[in-house]
């Protein structure tokens, strides 16, 4: 079963965020069209009683999810008549933690991240902190109400279990400081970095049992609206001097939290003529995801589920770099 959190009934009774429906149709679509090609396997997902008139392969079981229903009362059969579960949810409100704990109670083969990973990754200051302690160089943090001028402005304030670009603002100065402080509801669920200038990089990776492999090196365009970021666009498989560089990275990343699994996706900052910073952890798929089968001509489900006996073979095809549009 592959359950996406967002287009599968998750907001079943809430109202559907554009721009995060789009991305998980993204990445549901293309994670169906890598899975199909396993002719033995009988795959499930669910859809909210609001998508309509996507295209999907006739062989597939679709389960729809009235806005009477509520998710978590269907997902425990769900999961019981399942083998495999494929979860894609967001972090907020410990949403992908609570899913994947009831996939692991269940017994059943989670093919993504452990909950105790999940635990750490889904809080973006945790995870900083977890990173820094073993050395890992990171972007300064420091949790909202606790932020006493310790970095100069420019900065960046977002949720601390925020998905995409969602609840993340560019703040000029401290009048523009206070203007967001009064905006924002629970303080204690935020974190404020100072600004940073480099690139804006994703990285797609694969791990297993505390090793890691690179698949690909990806822009994140990201533009400022209004105060608030907004992703554009992402440039998928982008050539880099610095792939060994990344790398060692999750070679670290993987040590330091042995957890993660499947695919994970690690948001850097690559400052000029500096070691890269990592921002946050992705212990999902993410929107790059969606362009990789094209520029590398590697079919990464295919790869996750032979993961589950052997180690990764990533075999790449091509080379291409692919734009993937969000926005």
């Amino acid at each position: 079963m592959v359950f996406e959190f967002i287009t599968g009934g998750g907001l079943s009774r809430q109202e559907l965020p554009d721009s995060l429906v789009k991305e998980g149709l993204l990445m549901l679509k293309a994670l169906v069209n890598e899975l199909v090609f396993f002719t033995d396997i009988q795959l499930t997902i669910t859809l909210d009683w609001r998508i309509c008139g996507i295209e999907l392969p006739k062989n597939i079981k679709v389960i729809k999810v009235s806005k009477e229903q509520c998710i978590y009362d269907l997902l425990p059969d769900l999961i019981e008549d399942s083998d495999s579960i494929w979860p894609i949810a967001p972090e907020i409100d410990g949403v992908l933690y609570k899913i994947t704990q009831l996939i692991e109670q269940k017994n059943k083969q989670l093919l993504n991240s452990s909950s105790q990973a999940i635990a750490i990754c889904g809080d973006k200051l945790a995870t900083i902190k977890c990173l820094s302690s073993k050395g890992i160089a990171t972007v300064a943090s420091q949790q909202l109400n606790e932020f006493s001028q310790d970095f100069d402005s420019p900065w960046v304030v977002k949720s601390k279990d925020g998905v995409g670009c969602l609840d993340s603002y560019f703040v000029s100065d401290n009048d523009e400081l206070v203007r967001v402080n009064k905006q924002i509801k629970c303080h204690v669920d935020y974190l404020i970095q100072p600004y940073v200038n480099g690139q804006s990089l994703s990285l797609s990776c694969l791990f297993k049992e505390g090793k890691a492999w690179l698949i690909s090196c990806n822009i994140q365009v990201v533009s400022i609206n209004n105060g608030a970021f907004v992703l554009e666009r992402c440039i998928v498989n982008i050539d880099t001097e610095n792939f060994d560089v990344y790398q060692k990275l999750i070679d670290q990343i993987a040590d330091i939290i042995p957890g993660l699994s499947a695919y994970v996706g690690i948001d850097i900052i690559q400052p000029e003529d500096a070691q890269p910073l990592v921002l946050e952890i992705n212990p999902r798929l993410t929107t790059s995801y969606v362009g990789i089968n094209q520029a590398i001509g590697c079919n990464v489900a295919k790869t996750i589920i032979k993961m589950t006996e052997f180690e990764p073979v990533i075999k790449k095809t091509c080379n291409k770099q692919i734009t993937v549009l969000t926005n």
